[in-house]
């Protein structure tokens, strides 16, 4: 299987998975959506594993800028977030004491957890990947 035939697999499945989150959404059966999902990433899974599609230098690369680029909006952007979400509750303004925004609070602290649990794992890989490829030496 090629690349373009590939391609066009994975939009119909898309599409299809699409289609069966969106009726059971509407019907209520918020089970069949899940399992639809799960189903439809299976399928690809194993198409994918079949299919032997070969990925080059240059789409390493690119996957690895996108992967560096992602982070380092992503992380700040949400850690901001949190920080933003965390003030109101710090300061006791008088809108935010009576407990009408109480679950902004919550979501701070939900934002600062998935912060650290990025970062930690970024420095936990970058480690792994450092001593794996040679980068610490010694001295």
């Amino acid at each position: 299987m090629d690349r373009k035939k590939y391609k066009q697999l994975r939009a119909v499945v898309a599409l299809f998975v699409a289609a069966i989150v969106s009726v059971s959404s509407i019907k209520g059966s918020y089970l069949l959506a899940v399992i639809g999902v799960l189903i439809g990433m299976l399928f690809m899974a194993i198409v994918r594993s079949k299919a032997k599609i070969k990925v080059d230098e240059r789409e390493k690369t690119i996957r690895e800028k996108a992967a560096q680029i992602t982070y380092a909006i992503f992380a700040p952007t949400i850690g901001i977030g949190a920080f933003i979400l965390l003030i109101p509750s710090q300061s006791k303004l008088s809108v935010f004491s009576k407990g009408e925004f109480a679950y902004l609070d919550s979501l701070g602290m939900v934002f600062a957890y998935l912060t650290l649990f990025l970062i930690a794992i970024y420095a936990i890989t970058y480690h792994f990947l450092n001593r794996k490829y040679g980068g610490e030496s010694e001295e």
